[in-house]
């Protein structure tokens, strides 16, 4: 196949036979392709923790409480002043004062990696996590 390096990787044996063992109940049918998935995955989370300007698509997944003087207009101004990278909301009632948000998310890693920020940071706003793929 053009294009494809073969490489040798060491591991304990006991972290190779976890990998084999949830590989397979995932439905990986060989080791190369979960860490061909692995692999990207890992460069996807770099990028975005180094920031670059490396374009990536993901999400940004939050809970907050909806009952913190002024979130819920914090957050819709920066929903508005990051509507470039921001291409859908979704808003979820969980409990009377809790709400989930799911913001999806496609441009340069650099204005991601603000936008979260801007979220995480302030106040009422819990396990903010983010997913991200390179395009």
């Amino acid at each position: 196949m053009p294009g494809v390096i073969r490489f040798g990787v060491s591991l304990p044996s006991d972290v190779a036979r976890e990998f084999d063992e949830v590989i397979s109940k995932v439905g990986y049918k060989n080791r190369s392709k979960a860490i061909l998935d692995a692999v990207k995955s890992f460069l996807a989370d770099l990028k975005w923790t180094m920031g670059g300007s490396e374009r990536v698509v993901g999400s940004l997944s939050f809970l907050y409480d909806h009952g913190v003087k002024g979130l819920e207009d914090y957050l819709t101004d920066i929903e508005h002043g990051f509507r470039s990278i921001i291409t859908a909301v979704l808003h979820i009632h969980v409990t009377d004062r809790i709400c989930h948000k799911i913001i999806a998310v496609e441009g340069p890693a650099e204005e991601i990696k603000k936008l979260a920020l801007k979220i995480a940071s302030k106040k009422g706003v819990e396990q903010l996590k983010v997913n991200v793929a390179t395009i």
